[in-house]
């Protein structure tokens, strides 16, 4: 008796499974959805951003990470860095991780929590200023130089002309088409 209840209760347990992925496959399948990384809760958001923070500290290239940053798309991703910093801090993350995201901050000119700064000021980007330099000049390509035939009477090649004595397919009524 009680082993044709064990048979019986895993017949049932494996249709069971068999209607449930009969029904999650063919009934009802998940429909995919682009999802961004907008749509993010705020501790995968501080999340994201720490892994940006690990990958600047092993790979320091700025231009990357601001483009990784911009994928969260805040207003900028100095107020991704300083949200996911204050979150850090609520969620508990190590000293090191916080350190991190300090640092990110830092390298991307994101002060904004240390100053205590309006997170919607703009950034200010000063160029050096190349004429104050005194770098040397070493060559300056002359005009002949850039283009050897300048002074030489040399005239341009014209393209050739198409000769419509030939078939052509490629034109309206050439060819055998």
């Amino acid at each position: 008796m009680k082993a044709a209840r064990f048979i019986w209760f895993f017949i049932m347990i494996a249709a069971g499974i068999a209607i449930g992925l009969y029904y999650t496959w063919m009934v009802n399948p998940v429909n995919y959805v682009d999802a961004t990384f907008f749509d993010l809760r705020q501790d995968y958001k501080a999340d994201y951003v720490l892994m940006v923070a690990e990958i600047y500290d092993n790979e320091p290239v700025l231009l990357q990470t601001m483009m990784r940053l911009d994928r969260l798309m805040e207003t900028s991703p100095e107020t991704a860095v300083e949200n996911a910093i204050v979150n850090a801090g609520q969620l508990g993350y190590s000293q090191h991780d916080v350190e991190l995201l300090y640092q990110l901050n830092d390298a991307i000119g994101g002060n904004l929590i240390d100053q205590g700064l309006d997170s919607n000021q703009p950034l200010k980007f000063n160029p050096p200023n190349l004429e104050s330099t005194s770098l040397p000049v070493l060559w300056t390509p002359t005009p002949e130089e850039i283009n050897p035939f300048l002074n030489q009477g040399v005239q341009p090649v014209a393209p050739p002309v198409a000769d419509p004595t030939i078939d052509n397919p490629f034109v309206d009524g050439g060819g055998n088409g």
